[in-house]
Parts: C-alpha cells; sequence; structure tokens
C-alpha cells in the first residue's frame, strides 16, 4: 500500500542552531538535570502534538507507526532510522514488546550538544527521546517511554534507543530523573519561597525563644517558671522526671493524664533519634526525650508529650534541647544552694557535737540561720554504709550526706547532717515517737538503695532526747547501736539492753582489761578463728547443729573447737552465767569497735 506523505508538515518552529542556543541556555541557567528533563517533557508534548494531529487523518496504527521514521526526518530530527522488534497489543489492553531496539542517525541533538559542549558522559537526545515517547505513547493509548542507551554525543558513530513501558524502566532505572514526576520550576520556586519563609518564621522563633529562656536564667527563675515560659512559646506540654522516673515539673499536662500515658498498656517504638533526643511514639501519643546531664552523669530527663493529632515540627528537637540546658543551670543552681545550705548544717551540728560555744543560748543564734523551729524532742542517727562486694572500695561519704539529706528533706524529716570517720551522724529535731521515727527510715533507706543498689546501709538510733545538752553521749549511744553486730537495718539503743547499761557505766580500757582477763589468749593475733566460733556459738544459745551450719564444720570440729576454748579460757561454756558474760564482753567489744568480723 502507498501512503500518501503530502499532507506531513515539515514545521520546524527555529532552525537547529536556534533551538541549539535555547538548549544550551537552558543548561547552563537551571543545571543539567532540569534542564534534560525539561527538554524531554518538551520533545514528548511535541510527539503526542503531532501524533494527534496524524490520527485525525490516519487510523491504522501500523500506518501511524510506519510513519514515525518519516516525521522525524521530516521535522530535520535525524537523516534516518532503523527500528528492530515489534510491539503487540494484547486483548487486555496490555502492550507486549519483543526486543524493540533501534538506532537514530545523525541525530540534530547530538551534534548540538558537540558543538556546544563537547563530548558527555551521558546520553543528550532528550528532545528526540520524548518526541519519540510521546507520539508511541499517544498511538498506543498507553504510557511508552523511548530511552536512549548511546549516543554520538558520548564518542558512538550513532544513538541507540530501547523501546518498553514505563513500568519496565521504573523497574530497571528507578533513578532515571525523566521518569518521574519533577515539579515545574515556579512550582519549585513558590517551595522553595515557603521553606525559606517557614525557616525565617523558625529562626525568629528560636531567637525569641532563646531570648526569653536566657533571661530566666539572667534572673535565677525557678524551673516552673522556666517551664512555663517555654510552654506559653510552644504550646507543647512538658515533662520533667528524675533518673528513677518519678515526675518533678510538668507544664500542659496534668500529672494524672501523665500518668495514665504512661502507666497504660501500649507499644513504645522509636521513630527517630538526633543526637542524644529520642523521639518515640507510645500508644496514641508521642514522646521526644533528652536527657539533662549534671556533673558529667545523667541526672534527669526533659520530654515534649504530642497528642496523636498534634503536629510535630522537625526542629523541636533544639527547643527541647535548649530547654534542657536552661534546666540543668536551674539545677545546678539549685544543688549549689542545697550543698551551701548542707555545709552550713554540717559547721553547726559539729559544733554542737564537738561542744564549741559557750552556752546553747549563744548558740541558738547560729540554728536561726538554718531554722526558726528546732526543738525536740531530739534523736542521734548513726549511718554506716559499705560495698559487702568490696568492703576496701572507697564510698563518697559526702555524696552519701547528700543523698539522705534530700531524702529526709522529701519525707519531711528535719533534721541536721554531719560526717565523722567516714560515718553519717544525723540530728533528728521535732522528732517523732521511735516506732513513728523507724517507719519513716525505713522509707529513706528504700529510697537511698534504688540509688545505691551495692552498698548496703545500718542506722543505729540514740534514746530520746528534750535537750540538746550532753550531745556527744547520745553520739556514743548511737554508734553502740550500729555496731550491735545483729542482723538488723535499723537498731535502736534500747534493743541494747544490759549491754547499753554496761558500755555506759564502764569505760573503755576497763572494757578492754576485763576482755583481757576473762577470754585470755583468744584475743590474741592467731586466734580469731577460735574466737569467732565462741561468739558464733553463744549467740546460737549453745546450739550445737546452728552452729555447725553457720561455720560449716562438722560436729568433730565444732566440739574440739569448743574443748579448745575452754582450755584457753578456763571456764565451763556449759554454765549459763559463764556464757553470758563472755557473750557480752564479746559484743560489747564489737559495739566499742575493738572487734570487726
Amino acid at each position: 500500500m502507498v501512503i500518501n506523505t503530502s499532507n506531513i508538515s515539515t514545521d520546524l518552529i527555529i532552525t537547529s542552531q536556534g533551538f541549539g542556543v535555547l538548549r544550551k541556555a537552558l543548561i547552563e541557567n537551571i543545571g543539567v538535570k532540569r534542564a534534560n528533563s525539561f527538554l524531554f517533557h518538551f520533545g514528548r508534548d511535541l510527539g503526542v502534538s503531532k501524533a494527534e494531529e496524524l490520527m485525525r487523518n490516519y487510523s491504522s496504527v501500523d500506518d501511524l507507526i510506519t510513519l514515525a521514521s518519516e516525521v522525524h526526518r521530516n521535522l530535520g530530527h535525524i537523516s534516518g532510522i532503523e527500528a528492530l522488534g515489534k510491539i503487540t497489543k494484547l486483548t487486555d489492553g496490555t502492550l507486549e514488546f519483543e526486543e524493540v531496539f533501534g538506532k537514530w542517525f545523525d541525530s540534530f541533538e547530538a551534534k548540538l550538544h558537540l558543538e556546544h559542549f563537547g563530548l558527555s558522559s551521558q546520553c543528550a537526545c532528550f528532545t528526540l527521546s520524548g518526541f519519540a515517547s510521546g507520539y508511541l505513547s499517544t498511538i498506543y493509548n498507553e504510557e511508552v517511554y523511548a530511552i536512549e542507551t548511546k549516543c554520538q554525543s558520548m564518542g558512538y558513530p550513532d544513538c541507540s534507543f530501547e523501546i518498553n513501558s514505563k513500568r519496565y524502566w521504573m523497574e530497571k532505572e528507578p533513578d532515571n530523573e525523566i521518569l518521574k514526576q519533577n515539579p515545574t520550576i515556579f512550582e519549585e520556586l513558590s517551595l522553595t519561597y515557603d521553606n525559606l519563609l517557614h525557616q525565617k518564621r523558625t529562626l525568629n522563633k528560636v531567637l525569641t525563644y532563646h531570648s526569653q529562656l536566657t533571661d530566666c536564667v539572667v534572673k535565677e527563675d525557678s524551673l516552673n517558671h522556666v517551664l512555663s515560659t517555654a510552654y506559653d512559646l510552644l504550646n507543647i506540654p512538658i515533662i520533667i522526671k528524675n533518673i528513677h522516673n518519678k515526675l518533678v515539673a510538668v507544664r500542659g499536662i496534668t500529672e494524672e493524664e501523665y500518668a495514665r500515658i504512661n502507666t497504660s498498656p501500649k507499644n513504645k517504638t522509636t521513630l527517630n533519634r538526633h543526637n542524644e533526643t529520642i523521639y518515640k511514639k507510645i500508644g496514641p501519643f508521642y514522646e521526644m526525650t533528652t536527657p539533662i546531664n549534671l556533673d558529667q552523669k545523667k541526672f534527669a530527663t526533659c520530654s515534649f508529650i504530642y497528642k496523636e493529632n498534634q503536629a510535630v515540627d522537625d526542629n523541636d528537637y533544639l527547643f527541647l534541647e535548649r530547654l534542657a540546658s536552661v534546666a540543668t543551670l536551674c539545677f545546678m543552681k539549685e544543688k549549689i544552694s542545697f550543698e551551701t545550705t548542707e555545709r552550713l548544717k554540717i559547721s553547726v551540728l559539729d559544733q554542737l557535737i564537738n561542744q564549741q560555744h559557750a552556752s546553747l543560748n549563744e548558740f541558738a543564734s547560729h540554728l536561726n540561720y538554718i531554722s526558726n523551729n528546732i526543738e525536740g524532742p531530739y534523736y542521734i542517727l548513726k549511718i554506716k554504709f559499705v560495698d559487702p562486694k568490696n568492703q576496701y572500695l572507697l564510698i563518697d561519704s559526702y555524696d552519701q550526706l547528700l543523698q539522705f539529706s534530700q531524702a529526709f528533706k522529701f519525707f519531711y524529716i528535719d533534721a541536721l547532717l554531719t560526717l565523722i570517720q567516714n560515718d553519717i551522724v544525723v540530728l533528728i529535731y521535732n522528732g517523732k515517737p521511735i516506732d513513728l521515727l523507724t517507719n519513716e527510715l525505713i522509707k529513706v533507706l528504700n529510697q537511698i538503695q534504688k540509688n545505691n543498689p551495692t552498698l548496703q546501709y545500718k542506722i543505729g538510733i540514740s534514746i530520746q532526747s528534750l535537750s540538746l545538752t550532753n550531745l556527744p553521749h547520745y553520739v556514743k549511744q548511737a554508734n553502740h547501736a550500729v555496731n550491735l553486730p545483729r542482723k538488723k537495718t535499723i537498731i535502736t539503743y534500747e534493743e541494747l539492753g544490759i549491754l547499753g547499761n554496761f558500755l555506759s557505766n564502764t569505760d573503755l580500757d576497763t572494757i578492754k582489761q576485763i576482755a583481757m582477763e576473762e577470754l585470755k589468749d583468744l584475743l590474741k593475733e592467731g586466734n580469731d578463728e577460735l574466737l569467732y566460733t565462741l561468739y558464733r556459738y553463744l549467740i546460737n544459745g549453745k546450739h550445737l547443729e546452728k552452729t555447725m551450719q553457720d561455720l560449716s564444720l562438722s560436729m568433730g570440729g565444732l566440739q574440739y573447737r569448743i574443748r579448745k576454748i575452754e582450755d584457753i579460757t578456763a571456764k565451763n561454756l556449759k554454765e549459763f552465767s559463764t556464757a553470758s558474760y563472755l557473750l557480752l564482753l564479746i559484743e560489747s567489744l564489737i559495739t566499742l569497735g575493738e572487734l570487726k568480723w
């Protein structure tokens, strides 16, 4: 069949040189990627327009395919074309591509690129590819892409192309820019303007935020005022928790509301992380958290809480981290103030214990610096602490004193604290009955133990006093109580019973002299094992089996040791009075710190 081509227009609107200048200007002004995409879509629009024009006169797809090469030549795109393969439309309307490859000869676009830019590292015939893609897509009524694979601009003799569906190319070359729906330059400029405007507003917000929080620091405002300032600017609920997950301060959300969020069953998912700031999803809520560090240790956490429909700005972490920095300064100020007060309390209590004052009336003025309500009843506590796994480990006693002082304050126990030979001595004033005080001390120890899980604590309590006179006497009582060898955490002086009276009415040298006379060579170096065996035997009420278990001895081994002890001391341990007296002496030495096991 002879096809009439007289009605095919040869309508190059501008010369190829003019198009080359335009093409060069595009690449230089908007960049290679944007220019290539623009040229492809420009060529595609020309191909669609030309196909629609021809389809008004030709209805056969085969005729339109045959006309394609003539159209290319008449438009001045190429001098010739070679095409292989076949495109078949299946019964379901989809297209099947059977090795559809081809070549363009003397591509005008490749020549223009070589003329203006020289050899290229990538294909250059984007207008040509776009024209072929638009033309084929229109006649087949499906998105078809003719992608150039080799180009004269790269040094090849001819320009090669491959034709297939968009889906095929998206799988083969997912990063190919011309396959993407890129925004127009106007849309990009509008988007850029919007982003710049947003960044300007964010910057102004950040500057205002930083300025107002800095003012809070300069004015030495409280942490609550700092949080109120931040919440008023951001309108985001804020919470601060200590390292034990206890709320320290909240704004914009009630403690009850947060408790429901924090305790209800939920899945926690980390969504994002920036530096030490973590953004998590907690059930229907979102939480952005950053640490508050003090003395190079994690002291607390500061968090923003978002409801499910509340927008989260990408820059919120900047506001949160700045707030955490200001909160650190607030905590540091409180810490310095607290430690200054504690040093004053230590000084006052040291003077009381060492009786470095002319009279209590004179001393009252010093007490007024601490509190105007220091009244009886009074108790003296002695607190010992040790790491049972490493008893020679040096423990920071001052840090322990600060922890106990904070705990007493938290449980509303009025107290002055000081350090004596690495042990904490506490004066309780405005005291409660001993049973209520003991219950409160249990709460204090529970909290301290959470902070120091590796340490063991023991507290000795003196008898109650209604006056601050003779305070050293009550310090001795607390010291005797804490040294009493009992497996109890809190021991009162009353529990010493007759031992307490014995210690109170007998001086140390006399007790040591009596012990040497009664225990004899058991107190000499090398007999520690025998002395400890005697103590366990007496403390167990002379029950052999219990003592065997305590000492991991056989019955024969224990009986041998008891006979040897009786030989050294020249005493019959079966006599109740003798056994009681020896136990009193041993426990006196332990309580006075002369014996340690």
